[in-house]
């Protein structure tokens, strides 16, 4: 379980670096989209590490909303690094690939429902289930709104910065305690 908390932790930290470097650089670099693709897949290992620590037995609903969350990720692995490489923004590159558009529904959905398996068992902090919910709905209806990407970016810190918090929380902890939250 230690290694798949430190993968949460390193990726979610790639994720943090690389949106202070998209706030500092006013834009894309190939650093964001390397430790972005580096996130993707660390991410997708390491939501696993935060599964195992809250779940003590059998919870079909935390173990379906990890898989959802881990497959939307590690679908994503590729997908910075393509982006950079078509010399595309972002949004005319997910138009020439339409098939993005499923797997960041797939990551929504599977975001929602880890954040509520996060929130519901109580063992990390509840309000670090909440932020997340709150971090991915504020990332999935910025282009759809138009919000400006600053605020998509604090709010991607502070979401990264939570799981990041919640994966050094599940190191300290150990194992899955049955009596309650560990903060």
């Amino acid at each position: 379980m230690k290694i798949l908390l430190f993968a949460a932790i390193l990726g979610y930290g790639c994720w943090l670096v690389s949106e202070v470097f998209e706030i500092v650089q006013r834009g894309y670099s190939p650093e964001v989209y390397y430790l972005t693709a580096a996130y993707h897949v660390l991410a997708g290992i390491g939501v696993w590490g935060i599964y195992k620590a809250q779940t003590a037995g059998k919870n079909l609903f935390n173990l379906a909303a990890t898989a959802i969350a881990s497959i939307a990720y590690l679908s994503f692995a590729i997908f910075p690094l393509q982006v950079m490489w078509s010399g595309l923004s972002m949004a005319e590159f997910v138009a020439a690939n339409p098939a993005y558009k499923l797997a960041g529904l797939v990551w929504f959905v599977g975001m929602i429902l880890f954040s509520v398996s996060v929130t519901r068992t109580g063992y990390f902090p509840r309000w670090t289930g909440v932020i997340m919910v709150i971090g991915t709905v504020v990332f999935t209806a910025t282009p759809i709104f138009g919000w400006p990407m600053l605020l998509v970016n604090f709010t991607n810190i502070f979401f990264a910065g939570t799981v990041v918090y919640t994966g050094f929380l599940g190191l300290r902890a150990g194992t899955h305690l049955t009596t309650g939250s560990i903060a």
